[in-house]
């Protein structure tokens, strides 16, 4: 008689369900890192006009320049401004299918664990039945002599 797992369906499912989980954990990864980029990259981008803005300043630029570099800088701290608000959502994602990623872990190591339990129950039973054969046995031979 082999073993037979009487949730092994069930467990199959939390398996496929932690699958799913990592997948989509790896997808809002991917997406705030990706996000985040942009924000580094524009956080560079706004620091060296700043300070390439900077250096035209103090070496005498016009006041129609100097607008127009204000303007720029503003219009950088509106994107910043949105990117930040798009990491943050893109990191509380990625927070949220990490917390559902550990969640689903934990319920199949539950299963996977009272899998093992119930196998480690039917070989004791399987030794038992076996020694009990065995018992039955010998006595009848000892009979028969």
């Amino acid at each position: 008689m082999s073993f037979q797992y009487t949730l092994q369906k069930v467990l199959e499912v939390r398996e496929n369900d932690k699958l799913v989980a990592e997948k989509e954990f790896a997808i809002a990864t991917r997406q705030f890192e990706e996000v985040a980029t942009r924000l580094y990259e524009l956080l560079k981008k706004k620091e060296d006009y700043e300070n390439h803005y900077n250096n035209r300043i103090e070496a005498g630029i016009p006041i129609f320049q100097i607008q127009q570099s204000y303007s720029l800088l503003t219009r950088l701290q509106e994107q910043i401004d949105q990117l930040q608000y798009t990491t943050q959502k893109a990191r509380e994602n990625m927070n949220r299918k990490q917390n559902l990623l550990v969640e689903k872990s934990i319920e199949l190591k539950k299963y996977e664990k009272m899998k093992q339990i119930k196998y480690e129950e039917y070989l004791e039973e399987e030794k038992r039945l076996e020694n009990t054969l065995m018992d039955e046995i010998s006595i009848q031979l000892f009979v028969k002599r």
